[in-house]
């Protein structure tokens, strides 16, 4: 029942933020300086880091289905709701990629951050229930409760990276729009444009 928990208070919060971002939306929107918003210089570290997050999302979806295939191997093992982990890692990647749809939801890096300390915790929860079954389960299987144990503590190891990659490209984030925001009031002041 844990393992879908950082995934359900995400999509809860999604409608809430998005209702409350509305009106802020629209005050802010401003469609004459949409072309200075759209030119974004961005550096190679921030290319290269942004890269890499959305690598290490997909990696944790692969750790995901290597753990189904592998627990569908032992035959009596359910795979349980770790199919519904695979709806919270793709609904933080297209909020990352579209900044939180195109700039209407505000406040979306806390979804993710809600789907990265959230993983972080059911998969450690996941590990201590196993290393309590004992290290030595399931030896002679196709999927031994060791191997399994790595699993998880890769895929936990994974959200604690995505976790500071997302605070990261959030104050870059934040940095880039103080920026722009200079940039268009400068560009759109009259005392600069009457000089």
């Amino acid at each position: 029942m844990l393992i879908p928990l950082p995934t359900y208070i995400a999509l809860l919060l999604l409608p809430i933020l998005f209702l409350l971002s509305i009106k802020y939306y629209k005050s802010v929107y401003n469609h004459s300086s949409v072309h200075l918003q759209s030119t974004k210089h961005r550096k190679c570290l921030f290319i290269t880091v942004s890269a890499v997050y959305y690598v290490l999302i997909i990696a944790n979806i692969l750790m995901e289905v290597l753990e189904i295939v592998r627990l569908e191997l032992l035959g009596d093992y359910g795979i349980a709701m770790i199919p519904f982990v695979f709806v919270g890692l793709i609904l933080a990647f297209a909020l990352h990629w579209t900044k939180g749809i195109g700039g209407r939801i505000r406040g979306w890096q806390a979804i993710n951050g809600v789907l990265w300390v959230g993983g972080i915790v059911v998969n450690i929860i996941k590990v201590v229930g196993l290393v309590n079954e004992g290290m030595g389960g399931r030896k002679g299987t196709k999927y031994p409760i060791v191997d399994q144990v790595t699993d998880i503590a890769v895929i936990a190891g994974v959200y604690v990276i995505l976790t500071i990659l997302e605070a990261l490209l959030g104050f870059w984030d934040v940095l880039g729009r103080a920026s722009r925001r200079k940039s268009i009031a400068s560009a759109t002041s009259p005392v600069l444009n009457s000089v």
